[in-house]
């Protein structure tokens, strides 16, 4: 049993061997850089704040609005702020040199917070969770070198779900009506990155991304405070994200 388990130890290990070297050779290779038949496979994540119409109405609404925190015999105004966040995944293949055709597929998130101070409980809820495909082309700046500017213009589609005030209806006396509503639409934006490329195909790079997801409410929203009434009747508006993004992943040829 030993004689026969050296003998499959020598095979596996013969077998390996032009594995591991090829390995450790493409490891050594210089960085390509951004060309021809290039293409990228990458995570992406991405953090920031989100504003636009949406966001301008829920501030409205909540204007104004007391919290009184009865255990602590005191009160604080509703103050809430919002953040962004998405992640996923990247292709881009370069079809010619400079440039490039990219497409993302990535899940969206926006939270909203409330400002209470450190001293107090904050609720933290989401407003808007969706999935998010677009592509479009990808413009290099530079062709075979080690460093990349990338500008990548963005269209696709979103479909997903929008809670409106979801920390007033906890919080907020007198508050009625239905807050979700699902949304879907078409999705535009732009992508401005610096890319550093590394020896095996690996590469990395940071940027910002700008979205726009416009959405119409069907029906619209009937939320009210007492005499205010959610969105002042509309069933459409906007809501935009500017998020610091970055990724890694790896470059091979076609």
């Amino acid at each position: 049993m030993k004689k026969k388990g050296s003998i499959i130890s020598l095979i596996l290990i013969l077998g390996l061997t032009p594995l591991s070297a090829s390995l450790f050779e493409e490891l050594d290779k210089a960085p390509e850089g951004a060309h021809k038949g290039q293409m990228f496979l990458g995570a992406v994540i991405g953090m920031g704040i989100p504003f636009g119409d949406m966001i301008s109405h829920e501030e409205k609404f909540l204007k104004g609005e007391i919290y009184p925190f009865e255990d602590i015999d005191t009160a604080k105004e509703l103050l809430v702020t919002h953040l962004s966040y998405d992640y996923g995944i990247n292709f881009e293949y370069m079809p010619i040199d400079y440039v490039g055709a990219k497409t993302k597929l990535k899940r969206v998130i926006v939270v909203q917070r409330t400002l209470f101070g450190s001293n107090y409980k904050n609720w933290n809820e989401p407003i808007f969770e969706s999935f998010l495909l677009t592509a479009g082309p990808s413009f290099h700046l530079t062709n075979r070198k080690m460093w990349d500017i990338t500008l990548s213009p963005l269209l696709g589609y979103f479909t997903g779900k929008y809670t409106a005030t979801p920390i007033a209806s906890e919080l907020i006396d007198g508050y009625s009506g239905s807050r979700k509503r699902d949304v879907s639409g078409v999705v535009y934006g732009i992508d401005l990155s610096f890319v550093a490329y590394f020896s095996g195909g690996l590469y990395i790079s940071a940027g910002i991304e700008w979205t726009t997801y416009p959405m119409s409410f069907s029906p619209g929203f009937n939320l009210t405070i007492e005499d205010k009434t959610y969105m002042d009747g509309k069933n459409s508006g906007s809501l935009q994200t500017g998020n610091l993004v970055f990724s890694a992943g790896y470059a091979f040829d076609n």
